[in-house]
């Protein structure tokens, strides 16, 4: 029975062009703050199943009048997309006698000293799960699809019997500071981001309030639980689309895809060995 769901599952998220891997829920019970771990979602959980979908690359790239519209477009279909493949398999899971609880994609959201967060870090989970690994600036980096992905996941109660293999991929070149010198704020610094000024100067949304006025709102709201409270329910029922900005850091880490990239990577899974290009830091083919 385990056997017919596994393969069930993988099919269900290939079906969708997704690919996936498996992690522990020890793990991230042991990495992941109190609160935005597996037990405090679901206390039975023994493995985290993630999802990942590359955007298309063409989003990226469309003229400065254009601006970032049709990225925020496909990247909201994307959580749409990754939450209903999460139901989905979790039915199929739940059909094989196991419980499975679908994590939402983006919202909704809880907020922890002031700032909002998924109710599970995706893509911690999505490194433990072995599709790949966060760069400097916090971003997942997958080794073929680069840095441009949208993801899913659930929890389950059943084991699944493939877990994520160690791997020595390492996304960033020694002494590569790319994305801290495209960062247009200075936000990133040695693997952290200023959450609050990344956000100030990436998002944007009629209800969000000027950039310099967030530290204050973040001490505001971090001190009430009834002030907290109302920020999940404004983000739930007013931010489930916002404009994006930014993608600076994004486009300038060398693992910012091309189409010859993902090309070789097509051929590698056909088994076929591609001419190795060089890769320096800070370019982006």
């Amino acid at each position: 029975m385990s056997t017919d769901v596994v393969k069930a599952v993988k099919k269900r998220a290939e079906q969708e062009g997704a690919f996936m891997g498996a992690a522990r829920a020890e793990t991230l019970n042991a990495s992941a703050p109190h609160g935005f771990r597996p037990m405090d979602l679901m206390p039975e959980a023994k493995s985290v199943l993630v999802f990942a979908k590359p955007l298309p690359l063409s989003v990226f790239l469309t003229p400065e009048n254009v601006g970032n519209t049709f990225y925020q477009r496909s990247a909201y279909m994307y959580y749409l997309l990754m939450d209903k493949l999460a139901d989905e398999t979790s039915l199929l899971i739940q059909d094989a006698g196991f419980l499975a609880l679908p994590i939402p994609a983006y919202s909704p959201l809880k907020f922890h000293g002031g700032e909002p967060r998924g109710y599970l870090s995706l893509k911690h989970a999505a490194a433990a799960a072995g599709l790949g690994k966060l760069g400097r600036n916090t971003l997942l980096i997958n080794p073929r699809h680069g840095n441009i992905m949208r993801l899913g996941a659930l929890l389950t109660a059943m084991e699944w019997p493939e877990y994520a293999p160690k791997s020595d991929f390492e996304p960033c070149p020694p002494g590569c500071h790319a994305c801290e010198r495209a960062c247009p704020i200075g936000a990133i610094h040695d693997g952290t981001v200023d959450k609050l000024a990344c956000l100030g100067r990436c998002i944007r949304h009629v209800m969000l309030p000027p950039a310099f006025l967030l530290p204050a709102l973040k001490r505001l709201v971090s001190g009430s639980r009834a002030l907290t409270r109302f920020m999940e329910l404004s983000s739930l029922n007013f931010f489930e689309t916002y404009g994006i900005d930014c993608t600076a850091c994004l486009k300038a880490c060398p693992h910012f895809p091309s189409l010859k990239k993902i090309a070789s990577g097509e051929e590698r899974i056909r088994g076929k060995t591609p001419k190795q290009t060089p890769m320096t830091c800070g370019t982006l083919f």
